[in-house]
């Protein structure tokens, strides 16, 4: 039978009992970190979501940024750039720069990432819709310091370095093409597991292009990087692919109405979004779709998508015509396990109401 501890021994036994505790709440705030509770917009309490976005800016992905960026429940702790509606990485990294300014967020720190596909190919060879600078091509009269863009680590590092900090805490958001997200794990396997969860816009589920016959942008622009993603990561992914894009457009007068009140965020929309649209209206398009926010909306609302399927899916390198494409086994016929949730059937009034807050 033990003994009992002496008189003299009791305080000296719950200083230590204290002490492991605080050094095992110490040891899990760093190792797997502690939830942050804060407030949303109706003043609820909740837990404070923690984003990286992977972007390469572009007039959507300017709108998505926003829509982030005005969630106060949400910490934004990057934001890396990649090449892609700009014709150089640089080019995206001012184009994003404009926009934290715009947010009134300059505090957020800005990475450089890919300047290249994975496999080096220039893809380019022609005008894009978001204009020769990638936001409309509207002069930036008040450009902010480019200084403040980190050219001392490259994005990808970026990535690995904050998902060890934030080990499962961190949901990753990409909206554009997916070179920053395959280099990182090409140089940390470990970091296939380390994220929350990753929402891309990217790909197609049903063959429809909008590059070529059967490719969408962003998968276009780097094949191989969206099969490294779709293939080695092992954390939850979360897909709006082009056609849901296609399906979920905003009708020009919500798009006008949105665009009417007099504030620097719906300013710099109308700017960057003018000679898009008129063009748009021009081609008789019945809607503006604007993808990359789709995506931001799902990150911010769980809710948003009425219909999720769960399936394998990959990305075909090496078609004659099908190049780029995300090939889904609906069937099951592979056998292989389900490694992304495709979103659909999006919740239109909520999204609308997320971008509506973005611009206010």
């Amino acid at each position: 039978m033990g003994k009992k501890a002496s008189p003299k021994a009791r305080p000296v036994l719950l200083l230590s009992v204290a002490l492991a505790v605080v050094l095992l709440a110490l040891s899990v705030g760093l190792g797997v970190g502690l939830s942050v509770r804060t407030r949303d917009r109706a003043g609820q309490q909740v837990e404070e979501k923690l984003v990286i976005l992977d972007v390469d800016p572009g007039i959507d992905d300017a709108i998505a940024m926003l829509m982030v960026l005005s969630q106060p429940a949400v910490r934004v702790l990057a934001v890396t750039c990649v090449r892609g509606n700009a014709r150089d990485v640089q080019q995206g990294c001012r184009n994003a720069l404009r926009v934290l300014r715009v947010a009134g967020r300059m505090d957020i720190s800005l990475y450089v990432g890919a300047s290249l596909q994975l496999m080096g190919h220039d893809v380019f060879d022609h005008t894009y819709w978001s204009g020769v600078d990638g936001m409309g091509d509207v002069p930036d009269v008040n450009a902010p310091d480019y200084s403040l863009i980190n050219q001392s680590e490259h994005a990808a590092l970026t990535l690995i370095r904050m998902s060890k900090a934030y080990p499962n805490q961190i949901t990753l958001i990409a909206l554009g093409p997916l070179t920053n997200v395959a280099l990182a794990r090409r140089m940390d396997l470990d970091i296939s597991s380390r994220f929350k969860e990753i929402i891309i816009m990217g790909g197609n589920i049903r063959g429809v292009g909008n590059m070529d016959i059967a490719a969408e942008f962003n998968f276009w622009m780097d094949p191989e990087a969206a099969q490294v993603v779709l293939r080695e990561y092992k954390c939850p992914m979360k897909v709006v692919p082009w056609e849901v894009c296609q399906e979920h457009g905003l009708e020009w007068d919500f798009f006008s109405s949105w665009l009417t009140a007099d504030t620097p965020k719906v300013r710099f929309i109308r700017d960057i979004t003018n000679n898009l649209t008129q063009r748009l209206q021009q081609d008789g398009m019945l809607t503006y779709m604007c993808c990359d926010p789709l995506a931001t909306a799902v990150a911010m609302d769980n809710s948003l998508a009425q219909t999720v399927s769960n399936v394998y899916a990959t990305v075909e390198t090496k078609g004659e015509f099908t190049r780029a494409q995300m090939v889904v086994d609906w069937g099951r016929l592979s056998q292989k396990r389900p490694n992304i949730d495709v979103m659909q059937n999006l919740d239109m009034a909520r999204y609308k109401e997320l971008l509506t807050e973005a611009v206010h």
